[in-house]
């Protein structure tokens, strides 16, 4: 599914709640935008997009079926022909995507779908408009509040959004009520930045990068400081990190690990910290620190745009550079890479984990393209022809988009489903053929170890 967005968008990410739609095959998910306006007004979006149950859902029937059926039977089961949500796209030559049949197709055998409402299948709508202070780099919700939203923007600071304290769209009228008002504003940084991160294991602690070579932390529901007033909202961080010799272009908070954090920038160093260092959050001054947990120069030959803790192996993370490459790390021992993944033509922007399986990585890339890879394919034997389209764990490339890929969002919610969005004003939905992956899980199901075992297995990595 491609949906052309009024201005473009540098942040996606899909949020948990769905909502099932009465008397249709679909549910509806919500996205999680910006815009990046020239001369207009800023906002954060929330938008919802129906997506199918699944994709074995139905949806078309056959138009012969109605001579053999009651008139009083138009939902026989038998009538219905399934149409696979991710299916091959003859004309447009691609694999996957939501492209549904509506009323008026041209397939020869598909003239009426199944649900009562065919127009929800891959809309895209805007339900919520939230004015905000420049274009929008990042955007991330709480993991424990989905309603509170933190964002950063062109200036040096990290707003806080709560969606429940806000209407659905801003008043019209160039009054006062026309101006930005998050929830709560914190300061720390001097410069902007994009790479921002929520805790996973304790509700309101949050991590950001920037340009200012500093990594801050806070906690949102920290007792205010001497320096926050009731008429500025400003927080103060519990702690900055500082090391970095260049802009720190991404942070990622541990996924196990409640304490430690990770950073990477232009210096092209991936620093790992512990938050503890900011003596807890019954601090009350805030604190500064030099010292990193851990320390890997030179991760990259170029600079480090991303970096993305595994979700289930404690050891495992993933770093995206300039260089064009991707790189695992076993962070018990860095000297040396753990693989280095190569598919890319140019800097990758943006890594991220499957969230329901262990081997699955994905990357986007101002080559334009999203890569899966598989980690579980490391090492297979290659046909020549196979060898020439790349390396077995490029599992697929998505090359849809027509310009660089700005960011990308695994759907939680729909297992193989992704959202990404490029700086042509584009966002498009899709999920891989089943019969890419199909045979993968097959194989795991049937437990067969192969040379993903030899990689992420802790007692196999010295």
């Amino acid at each position: 599914m491609t949906h052309a967005l009024e201005w473009p968008s540098l942040t996606c990410q899909w949020l948990p709640n769905i909502r099932e739609t009465t008397g249709s095959s679909t549910r509806e998910h919500s996205l999680l935008l910006g815009t990046h306006t020239t001369g207009e007004p800023n906002h954060l979006l929330v938008c919802t997009v129906h997506l199918p149950a699944n994709n074995d859902t139905p949806i078309v029937v056959d138009s012969n079926s109605n001579n053999n059926s009651n008139s009083n039977n138009s939902n026989n089961n038998s009538a219905i022909h399934t149409l696979p949500a991710s299916h091959y796209d003859e004309e447009k030559c691609e694999v996957g995507g939501f492209g549904f049949q509506h009323l008026g197709s041209s397939a020869a055998t598909t003239t009426t779908t199944t649900t009562s409402n065919p127009q929800l299948d891959g809309v895209v709508e805007v339900k919520m408009k939230i004015l905000h202070e420049g274009e929008v780099h990042r955007a991330r919700y709480c993991p424990q509040d989905p309603f509170v939203i933190a964002t950063k923007g062109p200036s040096n600071y990290v707003y806080i959004f709560d969606l429940s304290k806000h209407p659905s769209f801003p008043a019209a009228g160039p009054d006062e009520s026309n101006t930005p008002k998050p929830n709560l504003v914190l300061g720390g940084h001097t410069k902007d930045g994009y790479g921002l991160s929520w805790s996973n294991h304790t509700k309101g602690h949050l991590i950001s990068g920037s340009l200012d070579c500093t990594v801050c932390y806070w906690d949102i529901h920290h007792k205010p400081t001497s320096s926050t007033t009731s008429s500025s909202l400003i927080m103060d961080p519990i702690c900055t990190f500082t090391g970095h010799t260049g802009p720190v272009e991404d942070v990622d908070w541990h996924k196990l690990d409640p304490h430690l954090i990770g950073s990477c920038g232009d210096d092209a160093t991936v620093r790992l910290w512990d938050v503890r260092a900011a003596g807890g959050a019954s601090s009350t001054a805030s604190t500064t620190t030099t010292k990193e947990a851990h320390l890997i120069s030179k991760a990259h030959d170029g600079d480090v745009h991303c970096l993305a803790f595994h979700p289930t192996n404690e050891f495992l993370l993933a770093t995206g550079s300039a260089d064009r490459s991707v790189v695992l790390w076993d962070m018990r021992n860095t000297k040396t890479r753990l693989q280095t993944l190569t598919g890319h033509n140019d800097q990758v922007f943006q890594v991220s984990w499957a969230p329901f399986n262990e081997s699955i990585l994905a990357s986007c890339s101002a080559d334009r393209r999203v890569n899966i890879w598989d980690l579980s394919r490391i090492g297979m034997e290659q046909t020549p022809e196979d060898a020439e389209d790349g390396p077995p764990e490029l599992l697929f490339i998505h090359g849809g988009h027509t310009s660089k890929v700005n960011d990308f969002s695994w759907n939680g919610i729909n297992p193989w489903t992704i959202a990404s969005v490029s700086e042509d004003n584009v966002l498009q939905v899709w999920t891989m053929a089943e019969e890419i992956y199909a045979d993968d899980e097959e194989e795991s199901e049937d437990g067969d170890d192969d040379k993903e075992e030899e990689i992420l297995r802790e007692d196999e990595i010295e």
